[in-house]
């Protein structure tokens, strides 16, 4: 069944926006402490989000590679696939354990429920969306993404005739290298999602529209985070909903379930993405992730995240490769 470009849009925006980027804290680390600067390392991002989420939905689309070892194939050698495929199949293993962990925390913050219960009931719910197949991904994101992008323009409007907060701003052109990176740690997931959602799309003009308005969607969000979060007082491990607090109790609220929305359609992102590799059989394995409920959300994020980011650029050099590579039988 062929989808809307709006929902393999809001789809991309769901598998790029982790809690890191709904709570704030990524936005500040890698673009609010830049100052103005950081909003150019924003639109750097926007962009190329753009351009490499098009050419992952045309590899999908046009090409028929859906699979990530199919993408790795058309540039490196056997070996070199095959040891890729190894370790990004583990990290979107290990990443998925990072969301149930993330889960199971925000239950436990907003409904006071056991983190092991928590997370259990996360990853449940991320399989049972991604075994009703490729629709069912498509309208969960559509349904759920409006939500956290409400939360977040809501905020920050409520926060606008705020005065900036003066901190001194790193200076130079680091800004560039932090919005590279912020890019390579956060399209790692979306490459894969948009490879297995490219064949539901119709024409190249869709791919665009959906590559571009979810990227423009991302930056929107980035750079209204980054103008509540430079007119914050105080910055805690979750800014955002420090600020959202700060105007309301209920505030708060709401925004602390956009957070776990934000770890959900990651979770969904990334079982997906395993699904289209291995198959349905992957989903029973894939539901033994609640158990990292047991090593700590924070501590997953520290040691997991950085070495993505280094993955995620062999999957950047696949897909502007000029060479038009279609799978056998596509």
């Amino acid at each position: 069944m062929k989808s809307s470009w709006l929902g393999i849009a809001l789809t991309y925006v769901g598998a790029v926006v982790g809690a890191g980027f709904a709570s704030g804290q990524e936005i500040y680390q890698f673009f609010g402490r830049y100052g103005a600067n950081g909003l150019l390392g924003i639109a750097l991002a926007g962009i190329l989000f753009g351009v490499l989420g098009y050419l992952a939905l045309e590899r999908g689309r046009k090409y028929g590679v859906t699979k990530f070892g199919d993408l790795l194939k058309t540039a490196y050698p056997p070996w070199v696939v095959r040891l890729a495929e190894g370790v990004t199949t583990a990290f979107l293993f290990i990443g998925l354990g990072v969301v149930s962990a993330g889960g199971g925390a925000a239950a436990f913050q907003l409904a006071g429920l056991p983190i092991l219960a928590g997370a259990a009931l996360t990853t449940a719910a991320i399989i049972l969306v991604v075994a009703l197949g490729r629709d069912s991904v498509v309208r969960a994101n559509s349904v759920l993404m409006p939500y956290l992008i409400c939360l977040v323009v809501l905020v920050a409007l409520l926060t606008w005739s705020h005065a900036a907060v003066p901190r001194t701003a790193v200076g130079g052109p680091r800004w560039v290298l932090s919005a590279l990176l912020y890019l390579s740690y956060n399209i790692f997931t979306g490459i894969m999602v948009l490879l297995g959602v490219g064949p539901s799309l119709r024409t190249s003009r869709d791919s665009l529209w959906a590559a571009g308005v979810g990227a423009i969607i991302l930056s929107g969000l980035a750079a209204l985070e980054h103008h509540a979060l430079v007119r914050a007082p105080s910055l805690g491990a979750l800014p955002m909903m420090d600020i959202a607090s700060r105007i309301h109790g209920t505030w708060g609220g709401l925004y602390g379930l956009s957070l776990w929305v934000a770890l959900f359609t990651t979770g969904i992102a990334e079982a997906y993405a395993l699904k289209v590799q291995f198959g349905n059989r992957i989903l029973w394995v894939l539901t033994g992730t609640f158990l990292f409920g047991f090593l700590g959300f924070a501590n997953l994020v520290a040691s997991l995240y950085p070495v993505m980011g280094v993955v995620a650029v062999l999957l950047w050099i696949p897909l502007i490769n000029r060479r038009e590579h279609r799978v056998p039988g596509g």
